[in-house]
């Protein structure tokens, strides 16, 4: 669709990263409802058909721009989501937390996955993409006091191990 070739060691590293997160929630799962799970795993699904439908029309000569989609999706999402929100009770304090949180985990990445999805494959798009999902850990950790279980660290250098790993051949291939 795209003529993108992807390189045995991304495949590798897709591998072993989904392992790692598969590993990460299935050990942590107990009655957990089957809508949520199928609604998370739609995310990246939705994400990699974005990534490929755009990088395709700019292979077929047409500037996408996705800057303004960030905005729009932000204002909907808040839109959608503001009834659930009341009656309003966050202190100054909580909506402060709320706004770094906001600026930290959500504007800044979108950005940059904008940004970085005009050089980058899909595969490695969503692999990065992955780091979001350590780097939540971390925050809840560092930030909350929730420490993660054996399973959740294992699961995550997994991850980390497959990123590092799949970066470093490829920047081996390069030179």
């Amino acid at each position: 669709f795209i003529g993108h070739r992807i390189a045995p060691r991304t495949w590798v590293a897709i591998m072993v990263a989904g392992l790692g997160i598969a590993w990460m929630y299935g050990t942590q799962v107990r009655d957990v409802p089957l809508v949520g799970t199928l609604v998370a795993l739609c995310v990246p699904l939705a994400a990699a058909v974005n990534w490929t439908v755009v990088q395709h029309a700019q292979r077929q000569g047409h500037a996408v721009d996705l800057m303004p989609a960030v905005l729009v999706g932000a204002v909907l999402s808040t839109l959608a989501t503001a009834p659930f929100a009341w009656p309003f009770a966050a202190s100054w304090h909580d909506l402060a937390l709320l706004a770094f949180l906001g600026l930290v985990q959500l504007a800044i990445p979108c950005l940059l996955v904008v940004r970085c999805g005009r050089v980058l494959k899909a595969p490695e798009m969503a692999l990065l993409g992955l780091l979001e999902v350590i780097f939540g850990i971390l925050l809840a950790w560092l930030g909350a006091g929730e420490r993660p279980g054996p399973a959740v660290l294992t699961g995550g250098a997994l991850v980390i191990g497959a990123l590092v790993f799949n970066e470093l051949l490829g920047w081996k291939e390069q030179k």
